[in-house]
């Protein structure tokens, strides 16, 4: 639930931020409604109980007291707001295996160029509180130390034991794309996110929200609680979404990353996220298809079986590997 589309040319894929969009709008909004109705509230007993003087210096003293307090509330949660509405549908990700480039959409809408055995990946906590973990991707300075920008695999996961494999697995994904080739991946890329060029359904922003359940633990409570939750943030997902615009690449990367008419492993997403092949003709002479995830799902520390590995022999000598 991470690729966009992907051929012989290049694949791509959304952020970590898009499974939970809507979120930050939820609770911004939220704030702003109750810090906003507090302050209305105030406003309104100060000019209810209105003397011939006008306000009193109580009530006067009350207000600023509250504008004080509840003016940088507001202000943090209009740039909370922002950051999530008002922005950009998502921040694709794009692996150019052609080229050996990877291209990143950045927030403010340029794009981050660097060549793939430049980028130094790591497996790094990013949060103190839930202990969740990322894969980072470093552009590094010349002095191979200093790191100037980094960027987020689409995938996010606690540090146990299982939430690692799934990093890892997702590592390994885009790591056999680039080196092997599309024919080592494709067949377990079932969905393609329908957000290639324009803004997903209500319908399927509604189902990427609640999919994320699937991961939840099989605990009655907990899977009450965060189908509820999901279901509360639907309509803030709309709101992002119809606020912000649909990323857009620079027109040069555009045209080094262009796909091959006819390639076999073109796929993109149906309006349901259902993967569909661009040439299917082409696809079916090649036997290109989904079968499934691989026999032997990768575990930490573990390297992949020759027969786990397709194309192995075409892996560069130079690449990058994973840090922890």
């Amino acid at each position: 639930m991470s690729v966009i589309e992907l051929n012989s040319a290049y694949f791509e894929s959304v952020d970590k931020w898009y499974e939970s969009k809507g979120t930050i709008t939820a609770v911004s909004l939220t704030i702003i409604a109750m810090f906003t109705a507090a302050f209305a509230g105030l406003l309104h007993v100060a000019l209810t109980r209105e003397n011939s003087s006008g306000i009193s210096s109580k009530d006067s003293g009350i207000l600023i007291f509250a504008a004080i307090i509840f003016l940088p509330i507001l202000a943090s949660a209009t740039w909370l707001l922002f950051k999530d509405s008002f922005s950009f549908t998502h921040y694709p990700l794009r692996f150019d295996r052609k080229n050996r480039m990877v291209y990143v959409f950045r927030k403010d809408g340029s794009a981050l160029s660097i060549p793939w055995v430049k980028v130094i990946f790591t497996l790094s906590q990013v949060d103190q509180g839930y202990k969740f973990f990322n894969i980072l991707g470093h552009a590094m300075a010349d002095d191979g130390v200093t790191i100037k920008e980094s960027f987020s695999l689409s995938v996010s996961s606690t540090g146990d034991t299982d939430g690692l494999a799934v990093l890892i697995s997702h590592w390994e994904f885009v790591r056999r794309y680039m080196e092997d080739g599309p024919d080592a991946v494709i067949g377990q890329v079932k969905f393609c996110l329908p957000i290639k060029m324009q803004r997903e359904s209500a319908w399927f922003g509604a189902q990427r929200l609640m999919i994320r359940t699937a991961g939840a633990p099989v605990m009655f409570p907990v899977l009450v609680f965060n189908l509820a939750f999901s279901a509360l943030i639907i309509p803030f997902r709309w709101i992002a979404m119809r606020t912000s615009k649909v990323p857009h690449w620079p027109a040069e990367i555009e045209a080094k990353s262009m796909m091959a008419d006819g390639d076999p492993y073109a796929i993109t997403g149906a309006g349901n996220g259902d993967r569909i092949s661009l040439f299917p003709a082409a696809a079916d002479a090649m036997g290109v298809r989904f079968t499934g995830p691989p026999g032997n799902p990768l575990t930490p520390g573990a390297s992949p079986s020759s027969a786990d590995s397709p194309q192995r022999q075409n892996v560069p000598s130079a690449r990058p590997t994973l840090k922890k």
